[in-house]
C-alpha cells in the first residue's frame, strides 16, 4: 500500500480552462479520503489524473515515493471502480472479478484463490457462475469491487460508484464499501457530489470547487468548522443559512443585527472567536444551521433576547421533525456556482430578503401563513467576511 500526494497539479485544456487549479492533497496511506463538489467542479478529473487517464499539466503527482507523471496508467498499481460497473455481459461473476489476474497470466490455482477470496469477502460466492445480467444493482457493484481487490493495488479510485442505484441500496453500499474498505485497508481515493456520501464514509473529505480545493478535514470539523462560505453552504442540509448582519456592542453587550430585528451574541461566542471584535459595526456575513432555529412555543425559558418573530412560508413535516421555512428582512448571502475564493472578483450576490430554513420538533404546531416567534442558539453562529467569505474566527 501507499499514500498518494499531489503537489501543485493543475489539469489546463487546450482552450484555456483549468479544470483543476494548483491542487495540494495528501492522501495518506490507508486513508478512506472522499473528494466532494458540484457538477464540474474537477473531481473526476482529479481521479483521472491520478489514475493516468488525464495528463497533468503542471505539478507532481506521486504514489508512494514514485513519481507517476509520466507512467502509464497500467504501471501505477492502482484499481478502479467505476459508474457503470464496466463488467463484460458475456463473462461470468467469476471471469469477471479475475479478469485483470488473467490478463497478467498469473496462474490459475492463484487465480482461483483470490477469486474466491474475493467473492466470500463480498458475498457472491453463491454468484460465481451467473452474468451479470443476472445480478442486481447491488451485487454488479460488488462484483466491481472485487475486480479491484484481488489485483491487490496500492490505491483503490472510486468514480462516483452509487450514482446509478437507488436510495435505499445507496445506504446499505455505503456501509458496505465503508466496511470492506476498513478490512482490506488499502488507499481510497472516492469521488462524488453527494455530501450524505462524503460525510457518512470519509476518513477525511476535500471539498472542491470551480478546480479549486477548498477545504480537507474529518466530516465532523467540514461541518463545525467551515473556512469559507462556500464550505458552509454545501456542507448540511438544508443548508447553513446565510445573511448579511452586523455585529453591535453597547455597554459591553454585544448583538447580532439581522435586518429590522436583533439577537443577543452570549459574551462566550466574543471569546471563543476574537477577531470578530475587529468586525464591530461593519457588515459580514452571519451563518446559522437549520437546527439553531427552534419553535419558541416549545423552548420554555430560552432568552427573550434570542427570539425573532417571522412568518412561515412552508412546513414539511417528514415525522421525525418538521423542515419549517420562514422569512426574514436581511440580505440573504447567495454563493455562486463558479465561485472562486483566489480572485478579487465580488463572490457574492445579494437578494431583496432571506428565506430561513429551521428544524422544528415535531411537536411544534406552526402553520403556512402564521406569524411566530422563533428561538435562536446564537451561541453556534458562524461568521464570515463579506468582501472574500472567508471564516472569522481567531
Amino acid at each position: 500500500m501507499a499514500g498518494v500526494t499531489l503537489k501543485g497539479v493543475t489539469k489546463e485544456y487546450d482552450n484555456g480552462f483549468r479544470a483543476v487549479d494548483d491542487l495540494d492533497l495528501d492522501i495518506e496511506d490507508g486513508e478512506f479520503l472522499v473528494m466532494v463538489g458540484p457538477s464540474g467542479c474537477g473531481k473526476s478529473t482529479t481521479l483521472r489524473m491520478i489514475a493516468g487517464l488525464e495528463e497533468i499539466s503542471e505539478g507532481e503527482l506521486r504514489i508512494g515515493e514514485r513519481l507517476v507523471n509520466d507512467v502509464h496508467p497500467k504501471d501505477r498499481d492502482i484499481a478502479m471502480v467505476f459508474q457503470n460497473y464496466a463488467l463484460y455481459p458475456h463473462m461470468s461473476v467469476a471471469d469477471n472479478i479475475g479478469f485483470a489476474l488473467k490478463l497478467a497470466k498469473s496462474p490459475k490455482d492463484e487465480i482461483a484463490k483470490r477469486v474466491g477470496d474475493a467473492a466470500r469477502l463480498l458475498e457472491l460466492t453463491e454468484q460465481l457462475d451467473k452474468k451479470p445480467a443476472q445480478l442486481s444493482g447491488g451485487q454488479r457493484q460488488r462484483v466491481a469491487m472485487g475486480r479491484a481487490i484481488v489485483r491487490q493495488p496500492q490505491v483503490f479510485l472510486l468514480d462516483e460508484p452509487l450514482s446509478n442505484l437507488d436510495a435505499k441500496l445507496r445506504v446499505q453500499m455505503r456501509a458496505e464499501i465503508t466496511d470492506l474498505q476498513r478490512s482490506v485497508g488499502v488507499t481510497t481515493f472516492y469521488v462524488t457530489h453527494d455530501q450524505i456520501e462524503a460525510m457518512t464514509m470519509a476518513d477525511r473529505v476535500a471539498v472542491i470547487n470551480a478546480g479549486i480545493l477548498q477545504q480537507v478535514a474529518p466530516p465532523q470539523t467540514l461541518f463545525d468548522e467551515p473556512d469559507n462560505l462556500f464550505v458552509a453552504a454545501f456542507i448540511g442540509s438544508p443548508s447553513m443559512n446565510l445573511m448579511e448582519a452586523v455585529v453591535t456592542e453597547s455597554g459591553g453587550a454585544y448583538g447580532l443585527q439581522l435586518g429590522s430585528q436583533s439577537v443577543e451574541l452570549p459574551a462566550s461566542v466574543m471569546t471563543s472567536r476574537p477577531a470578530l471584535r475587529d468586525h464591530i459595526g461593519r457588515t459580514i456575513v452571519a451563518g446559522i444551521r437549520p437546527k439553531e432555529f427552534e419553535d419558541a412555543a416549545i423552548v420554555p425559558g430560552h432568552p427573550a433576547g434570542q427570539r425573532i418573530r417571522a412568518k412561515v412560508e412552508n412546513v414539511e413535516a417528514l415525522g421525525y421533525e418538521r423542515i419549517v421555512h420562514f422569512g426574514l428582512d436581511a440580505k440573504q448571502v447567495i454563493q455562486e456556482d463558479a465561485m472562486d475564493l483566489k480572485d478579487d472578483a465580488e463572490v457574492l450576490q445579494h437578494d431583496g430578503g432571506s428565506r430561513i430554513a429551521g428544524r422544528f420538533d415535531p411537536a411544534s404546531t406552526v402553520r403556512a401563513g402564521e406569524d411566530v416567534e422563533i428561538a435562536v442558539t446564537s451561541e453556534e453562529t458562524h461568521f464570515f467576511e463579506l468582501e472574500t467569505g472567508l471564516a472569522i474566527r481567531n
